[in-house]
């Protein structure tokens, strides 16, 4: 059983009051000056309480241009149903960023609270035999009115919505159950997490691990691809989500190798079993020497640490013949194929 973050979706309130407080009196007074006109509002020292409507609260606060983000980070809202305020009830507080993130992200949530993730795959091809070596698994999220929510704006929705746990979470064994579903468990496939929405590995990837053996996965062939690479910070923390990982007989990867210093100081300290070659990288490669003799060092780099090498982005064939060139071992873009629900084969 996971923590509250991984396994609970955030409502907004619905609550018969609210009480606003900041950690600076200035603050309660712009609240006060935005929302004095839509509902009731009464001083009790230094807390502001409210009666009315929050959605309508959350939607002129939000579309108030007076107020910094900081600001709304650091001004609180408790909901109180038929009780007074203590201090005991500071708990149930959330910041009013949070709750315009949560009120601006209601189709999210929507997708979420009704179970519409769902997973594409994009094919990765081994480019000695052209053959199909696996999957990179794909989350998207479907709006009630049936439109696509795209994987940036969902983790985007979802960090400011402290719903970066539950989507990580539910991602990884969306694309575990999927890929089971599709009958493509003898390929190996790529499933993305991002490093921040885990505390303990052996505690918040306990249920991701028991899925993946519960549906019998050679488990050599399950892949976690860490996310945004370049952005990570905590190398020991990451260093111990992938050894976890490793010790229980899964493969590691990492992407955007090249975007940064930060991602080469990755590649010599973690030694992951894949890396992917940044997209931007490999874009017009043909056209350009100086991302050519880039790739070419990457490629040489990895190649003498054991690592094996995903070129992304290929959609043009003189950039296959380029990276095939240099020596990558694998290939993904579109010149092989975009995201589909049904794998290619």
């Amino acid at each position: 059983m996971g923590c509250e973050k991984c396994t609970h979706i955030p409502a907004l309130p619905k609550a018969d009051m609210y009480v606003f407080y900041a950690s600076h009196d200035y603050m309660l007074q712009k609240v006060y000056e935005v929302i004095k006109d839509i509902c009731h509002l009464e001083w009790k020292e230094q807390l502001l309480e409210a009666k009315g409507n929050m959605d309508i609260i959350l939607e002129y606060m939000s579309q108030n241009n007076s107020f910094t983000q900081k600001e709304f980070e650091n001004i609180f809202v408790v909901p109180l149903e038929n009780e007074q305020f203590q201090i005991s009830l500071v708990s149930k507080s959330k910041s009013l960023f949070e709750y315009i993130n949560l009120y601006q992200s209601r189709d999210f949530l929507w997708a979420l609270e009704n179970n519409s993730l769902f997973i594409e795959f994009m094919p990765i091809v081994d480019l000695k035999n052209k053959t199909v070596f696996g999957y990179e698994c794909l989350s998207r999220g479907r709006r009630q009115d049936g439109t696509i929510i795209p994987p940036v704006d969902m983790f985007q929705f979802a960090k400011y919505s402290d719903l970066l746990f539950y989507l990580d979470r539910t991602c990884r064994m969306k694309a575990i159950n999927t890929a089971y579903e599709k009958k493509i468990m003898d390929n190996y496939v790529f499933i993305n997490f991002t490093p921040t929405s885990i505390y303990n590995p052996v505690f918040c990837l306990k249920d991701t691990v028991e899925l993946a053996k519960k549906l019998n996965f050679n488990l050599s062939n399950v892949v976690f691809e860490v996310i945004e690479s370049e952005k990570i910070l905590e190398i020991d923390h990451l260093r111990n989500i992938l050894d976890f990982y490793i010790k229980q007989g899964f493969q590691v990867a990492l992407d955007d190798i090249g975007s940064g210093f930060s991602s080469l100081r990755m590649l010599a300290e973690l030694k992951p079993h894949f890396v992917k070659i940044d997209i931007d990288l490999v874009h017009n490669i043909h056209n350009d020497p100086v991302k050519y003799t880039i790739v070419q060092h990457l490629v040489g780099m990895a190649k003498n640490l054991g690592i094996k090498v995903v070129a992304e982005g290929i959609e043009q064939k003189e950039e296959l013949d380029k990276v095939c060139e240099i020596g990558a071992d694998f290939g993904q873009g579109y010149y092989f194929g975009k995201p589909a629900t049904e794998p290619y084969t």
